[in-house]
């Protein structure tokens, strides 16, 4: 599971977990710090067994604290932790975990975003590229090749530069995580304008509830639920 959602008592993912009949997850990784993406981390570890914590390198002036709870959760629990960077890969299951960026730590003072943990997970006939935060601006250079599945970074704000980046990486489905009426308005029309426009078929959290991906012989079946 990539990102733990925001707090809560329960944190919602962790109930939405629970819905799901998920009990135990291989890896729960945390992209970066921001209290929307780790807050529910510490609940997941307590009510379910994980295996390991994946991060990206740590900051260099250290993790914000909604991350640190997380991470000395795991600790308190035994949950191993491993720092995670570019070039690294990860197998999960069928899954296989490339890990595309950051390079290194975070530069004290340095906004999170551009450096989320940003991966590409393939499969036998899936590729999805999962961004977390990370907008165009940290997503132009990396060798990300085409995708399936596109997790759009930053809760579909509006990023100038990401037309190109679409028409690298084709994605025949985007999905855009947001919370109904958010107070930041997203996700944001250019943003939506430019998916269409790269022929991708775009399905968002605040209106369809959960997404569901699945692929069978390079088909793809998308369905919202709440």
């Amino acid at each position: 599971m990539l990102d733990a959602g925001p707090p809560g008592a329960p944190a919602p993912v962790a109930g939405r977990l629970r819905h799901l009949g998920v009990r135990r997850l291989d890896a729960l990784v945390l992209t970066h710090d921001s209290l929307d993406h780790v807050g529910g981390g510490t609940d997941v570890l307590g009510r379910l067994e994980v295996g390991v914590v994946l991060t990206p390198p740590a900051p260099r002036d250290g993790w914000a604290p909604p991350a640190r709870r997380v991470l000395d959760a795991a600790a308190a629990g035994g949950v191993g932790v491993r720092e995670v960077a570019a070039g690294d890969v990860v197998r999960v299951g069928e899954w296989r975990l490339h890990v595309l960026s950051p390079a290194g730590p975070r530069p004290a003072g340095a906004d999170p975003n551009p450096y989320s943990l940003v991966v590409r997970a393939d499969a036998a006939d899936l590729a999805a590229l999962l961004t977390a935060d990370a907008e165009s601006d940290a997503l132009a250079t990396l060798p990300t090749g085409t995708v399936d599945v596109l997790k759009v970074s930053h809760h579909g704000s509006e990023d100038p530069g990401i037309g190109p980046v679409l028409a690298r990486l084709r994605p025949r489905v985007a999905v855009v995580s947001s919370g109904e009426g958010n107070a930041f308005g997203h996700p944001r029309a250019p943003t939506l304008a430019a998916l269409a426009a790269a022929g991708a078929t775009t399905w968002r959290t605040d209106r369809a509830g959960d997404v569901t991906v699945t692929s069978r012989d390079g088909v793809l079946a998308v369905a919202g639920g709440r």
